[in-house]
């Protein structure tokens, strides 16, 4: 039997069938994900997704002999971003990516309602532009409210009613909007009154996996499948993926790579103190039931490399030569001593423990000899730092300290960057190097609510620190990085009249 995993991306939306309970995928589909560009606005382009997706199941569908052994599709996505629909389920406005910014005037009206802490307690989040609150209120008001009946669904939540007609906001999407009461898991009455939106804005929470409809017809004749096809959300994409990754208890930490970086920890109980809500650490819950998340984003890592790529005019030959180039470097500690330099990434803002919207990215150590493959060395140092930083931050809260990182994502095809990440964290990193995570993590929620045990195979591959670097590494984090990461905090908090 067949399981369909969608992912929604940032950059990429993959489609990949796998044979259930191998795990073995069989079949992929991949289309850029559609985007309308405006200055600095940023929205996806909903019919193109949702055309991108009925072209990816046509595929799927022709690449097995019998379709109807297709028995299920699990959507999962990005979070925060979505789509308001009226009473006859149009779109209402865009909808918008989720880093976009445009939102913060959004923000700033709800916190003259809310106290932030209040918020953390209530929702388990660091109030902030990019969660789906803000986005619905700032399409209200530049829109208008076309009906009482408006729903929003995040991204996964409107592929997966597109296919099905059913409705539902599933559990770990629903804790990135910033309405969710995340102790309860049900949609908080007080932020919904407060902000004034209805009452039904929001669906029923469901969890993880669960089927909610069946393939509605004009998809069944569109792409082939067959109408018994059971139609799942699966989650938020890192979530997802940390199923793939085999992510079983507290013991262990996920690095998520992609568009952006994050760190994934599993846990019993939100963590609702001060001390988190200070640090910006973001609850949530899991696509497994039961169980609570602590994660924490940054927002540029795979997109600083794209950046890198975009800037110079590397073409993926280029790149690649680049990146051979500095692995061997990392064999050569004196030569690798030579250039410490660094980069602050900050190119959509910046991520835990001083997130800010308003931060920006910064170089030091250039100069007149200084090339392309110095200036890529010097971004994946600061990758690494600002990875490091969070790691210290979360291991220092939660009294935790992992001896291992498991990675998924686009960095575990680099050897150079999981080497150099391994050193400057000092422990060993683990790169799961499966094919789709999220998508194979979507597919084997679905499988697990119908019974099955799918395989969690992958391919891992363990990487130690350069011991004769683990030394120089933290000296420059702790007398350059840090000392510039600070400064350069305070500089903008004063410059954008933040509260310090």
């Amino acid at each position: 039997m067949y399981f369909i995993g969608i992912d929604i991306g940032t950059t990429n939306c993959k489609l990949c069938l796998f044979r259930m309970p191998s795990g073995e995928l069989v079949s992929k589909h991949s289309f850029p994900t559609p985007k309308i560009l405006q200055q600095e606005q940023s929205n996806f382009d909903v019919d193109l997704l949702w055309e991108g997706v009925l072209e990816g199941l046509t595929a799927l569908a022709g690449s097995v002999d019998y379709g109807e052994n297709i028995v299920s599709i699990a959507v999962a996505s990005v979070g925060e971003a979505g789509v308001l629909l009226d009473g006859s389920d149009r779109p209402v406005g865009p909808a918008m990516t989720w880093y976009d910014i445009r939102t913060q005037p959004q923000l700033e009206k709800l916190l003259t309602q809310f106290d932030e802490q209040e918020l953390y307690r209530i929702t388990g989040i660091p109030p902030h532009s990019n969660y789906s609150l803000n986005k619905i209120s700032w399409i209200i008001e530049h829109h208008g409210l076309p009906d009482s009946r408006v729903s929003w669904l995040c991204i996964a939540e409107y592929i997966a009613f597109r296919l099905c007609g059913v409705k539902r906001a599933e559990a770990s999407l629903a804790s990135r909007t910033l309405a969710l009461d995340i102790r309860s898991a049900s949609w908080s009455e007080t932020i919904l009154q407060k902000s004034k939106l209805p009452g039904d804005i929001f669906s029923p929470v469901v969890a993880s996996g669960t089927e909610i409809g069946q393939l509605l017809p004009s998809v069944v004749s569109r792409t082939g499948l067959s109408g018994k096809v059971g139609i799942a959300v699966a989650g938020h994409d890192h979530m997802c993926g940390s199923v793939a990754a085999g992510v079983k208890d507290g013991s262990q930490i996920l690095n998520s790579t992609g568009t952006t970086e994050g760190l994934l920890i599993l846990l019993e109980q939100p963590e609702l103190s001060e001390e988190f809500y200070r640090a910006r650490l973001s609850n949530g819950l899991h696509v497994v039931p039961g169980r609570h998340t602590l994660y924490a984003s940054l927002p540029s890592a795979g997109y600083c490399i794209e950046w890198f790529r975009k800037l110079f005019n590397v073409s993926a030959g280029a790149f690649n030569g680049l990146m051979a180039e500095l692995d061997s470097e990392l064999n050569d500690v004196a030569e690798f001593r030579k250039s410490m330099g660094g980069f602050i990434p900050h190119l959509r803002g910046s991520g835990p423990p001083n997130r800010s919207i308003l931060s920006r990215a910064m170089f030091y150590g250039i100069n007149e000899n200084t090339d392309k493959k110095a200036i890529l060395k010097f971004i994946f140092l600061g990758l690494c730092f600002e990875l490091k930083n969070l790691l210290d931050t979360c291991e220092t809260l939660t009294d935790r300290h992992f001896k291992q990182v498991k990675v998924i994502g686009s960095a575990c095809k680099n050897p150079f960057w999981l080497r150099l990440k391994a050193t400057v964290l000092n422990r060993e990193v683990i790169a799961c190097d499966i094919d789709e995570a999220v998508s194979k993590g979507a597919a084997m929620i679905a499988a697990r609510m119908k019974g099955l045990q799918p395989a969690g195979n992958r391919d891992e591959t363990h990487y130690l620190p350069v011991e004769e670097l683990v030394s120089d590494c933290l000296d420059h984090f702790r007398q350059v990085y840090l000392p510039f990461y600070h400064e350069k905090i305070q500089i903008e908090r004063q410059a954008n009249k933040e509260s310090v």
